[in-house]
């Protein structure tokens, strides 16, 4: 940026410079005589008097904002001036939309459903949120259960170095109605939540208070543990959409996960115990976790909402596995 003039003599020489390049060619009568004929060299004068003007307008711009300014110099690199404050810091508050892994009963045991949560105040990011979450918060449907809540119990978690780092404030001991089947879920559900808000991020290790942590309810945790596979722990079949407590239009979608046999999947809508709508879809692959939808219509009022697999075994097997959501058609 140039500097604006400070004297007189550095505006004299800002004038010298606009008009030093112009050199009118001839006396006065040539002069007079090229302004009578049309040529572009007749623009001349005022191609000179439109940049002296122009001159003009710089300098008399920079010098009055010298004048306003009096010596503070212009914000930059190593520049003392205030900057602006608007950008928003790190620690500001504000509301996230986590992803959370609860504990749920199915058929086949204890398995992981998944809920997104809404944190409001959160001061940190996306991963210790859900990871205190799903540590300390309670599940939105009740058919979930936290097995990891305990009073005054928090943790930080961050990513870095290829792995997910947990600190936990206090050693989780396994209670001692708690089988190792549910130990194992309840530190999965830590697991797959951290996956889910820092994806790609790696392994789960956990600490103590900063220390190594060789156990989290019982389950060796001297290595970090990876995320088990969704067949193995997540629910044979789940809702994604709409949540618990959700208010839906008279025709709405329902959307989620299963793992079924030949992709079958069973759906109700009841009123009490009276089932006013029933259906069956099929889910994207047979056999394997993957996604389902279909369409419900429904009067107003309020509904339970039924989604389950399907017994192949005539009875002999371990039979359905289900997700249910309350709804309010309005």
């Amino acid at each position: 940026m140039s500097t604006p003039p400070s004297n007189d003599s550095d505006l004299r020489s800002l004038f010298d410079d606009a008009v030093s390049d112009v050199h009118p060619e001839g006396g006065t009568g040539e002069i007079r005589a090229r302004a009578g004929r049309p040529s572009a060299s007749r623009w001349m004068p005022l191609t000179v008097a439109a940049a002296v003007a122009t001159v003009m307008v710089i300098v008399g711009g920079a010098w009055l904002a010298q004048q306003e300014s009096g010596d503070t110099p212009a914000a930059g690199p190593g520049s003392t001036a205030e900057q602006p404050t608007s950008q928003p810091s790190s620690d500001d508050r504000r509301t996230l939309q986590v992803p959370v892994y609860y504990v749920g009963g199915t058929a086949a045991g204890p398995r992981l459903f998944a809920e997104t949560h809404r944190v409001r105040d959160a001061s940190g990011i996306e991963l210790q949120a859900a990871v205190q979450e799903a540590l300390t918060a309670s599940p939105l449907d009740p058919d979930y259960e936290n097995p990891l809540s305990g009073p005054g119990l928090v943790a930080t978690a961050a990513a870095e170095g290829g792995q997910v780092t947990i600190d936990l404030s206090e050693a989780l001991s396994r209670p001692p109605d708690m089988n190792e089947e549910e130990a194992q879920m309840a530190v999965q559900s830590l697991v797959w939540t951290a996956d889910a808000a820092a994806p790609g991020s790696g392994p789960v290790s956990f600490t103590v208070d900063g220390a190594p942590a060789t156990e989290v309810l019982g389950i060796d945790t001297s290595a970090p543990l990876e995320r088990a596979s969704a067949d193995s722990v997540l629910s044979t079949v789940s809702i994604a959409t709409p949540t618990e407590g959700a208010v839906v239009p008279t025709r709405f979608e329902v959307t989620g996960r299963a793992a079924t046999f030949e992709a079958n999947v069973v759906w109700e809508l009841k009123r009490g115990e009276e089932v006013v709508r029933r259906g069956f879809t099929t889910a994207r692959e047979c056999c394997t976790q993957s996604p389902y939808s279909f369409a419900v219509t429904a009067a107003p009022g309020d509904y339970t909402l039924v989604v389950h697999d399907t017994d192949e075994s005539d009875g002999e097997g371990i039979g359905t596995s289900a997700d249910t959501k309350r709804v309010t058609v309005e």
